[in-house]
Order: structure tokens, then C-alpha cells, then sequence
């Protein structure tokens, strides 16, 4: 009888053990998932944003190309405008440079 008693007694803690440990590792499991979830939530928001980058950086270049286009295109006019009057022989001002 004391056998049967240490038996059962045995098996309840095996199985209450298991129980806990299940239930423990459920936890750590459930977390661990919340967590690669969020590291590939993460990971999109990252490539997303490395690429928003990369187009602002060429629409950025973009834009100064055709600022230095417009700058030479506007020292181009300014030139004729002034060989224009000097050679038509009109008095009055300069135009302005550009500021730099």
C-alpha cells in the first residue's frame, strides 16, 4: 500500500510538474512570437523607410541639377542682355548678378 501511495504520489508531482513547465514554456512561446512578429513589423518599416529615403535623395538631386541649370542659363541671359546694350549703345543699369 505504501508503494501504491509513493507511486501515485510520484506521478502527480511528475504530472503537475509537466503542467507547470507547459505552461511556463506556453508563455515564453506566445512571447517569443509577439516578438519576431514585431522584429519583422519592424524590419518592413525599416526597408520602407531606407527607400522613401533613396527617392527623396534623387528627387533632392533632381532638384539641384536644375538649379545649377537655371543658375547657367541665367548667367547665359544676363550675359546677352548686357552685350546687347553695350553694342546698341542703351544707357542705363546693368542688370544684377545672381547671388551666389
Amino acid at each position: 500500500m505504501r508503494w501504491a501511495i509513493l507511486i501515485v504520489g510520484i506521478l502527480v508531482a511528475a504530472i503537475a510538474g509537466l503542467l507547470v513547465g507547459y505552461a511556463r514554456w506556453g508563455t515564453v512561446a506566445a512571447r517569443s512570437t509577439r516578438v519576431e512578429q514585431q522584429l519583422h513589423a519592424t524590419e518592413s518599416e525599416a526597408t520602407a523607410l531606407r527607400t522613401q529615403n533613396q527617392d527623396l535623395a534623387q528627387r533632392l538631386d533632381q532638384v539641384t541639377k536644375e538649379q545649377q541649370r537655371l543658375a547657367q542659363e541665367n548667367e547665359i541671359l544676363r550675359k546677352q542682355d548686357t552685350t546687347e546694350r553695350l553694342l546698341s549703345g542703351q544707357k542705363g543699369e546693368l542688370p544684377e548678378l545672381p547671388p551666389k
